[in-house]
């Protein structure tokens, strides 16, 4: 499954990096930072470390990847806010209402079959370009599922 998923998070962000500015960049700026928070275990850190710092984006951007093994129910918005202040409280900004500028955050429930992008104030994107990056998501997750007669996700 770890194979499966790289390239699809990889494209996920290439997608982010490409909207994020319209226009190619005069300079590109790679990733200013990556973490990998990797709770449902299906990501192989050996590929996707070296491959997301290679994605280059129009500015410098902290790049965090989240997994976690939840349920259909679960609302993906609240568990990553949950986490994010839990264990990574630099995610939010000072004023603890939004994510925190310079960052760009994928989160996956592979259980559930949830797919999220969340990204501070300064690195935002139109709704279109977001609908745009979900779409995309939902695309790479069904070019890997085992069960092509799954409606969800």
């Amino acid at each position: 499954m770890a194979g499966d998923l790289m390239p699809r998070i990889f494209r996920l962000l290439l997608v982010y990096a490409l909207l994020l500015g319209g226009a190619p960049p005069a300079v590109a700026a790679i990733p200013a930072g990556v973490v990998i928070e990797d709770r449902a275990g299906v990501l192989d850190r050996n590929t996707l470390v070296p491959a997301l710092s290679a994605v280059e984006f129009h500015e410098p951007t902290s790049v965090a990847v989240y997994t976690y093994n939840g349920s259909a129910s679960d609302n993906l918005n609240e568990e990553v806010l949950r986490f994010a202040r839990a264990e990574h409280p630099e995610w939010i900004s000072p004023d603890g209402q939004k994510w925190a500028d310079g960052l760009f955050i994928f989160a996956l429930d592979p259980v559930g079959r949830h797919v999220g992008t969340y990204m501070g104030e300064d690195r935002k994107v139109s709704l279109q370009q977001r609908e745009d990056i979900q779409r995309a998501g939902r695309v790479c997750h069904r070019c890997g599922r085992t069960n092509p007669s799954s409606s969800s996700f």
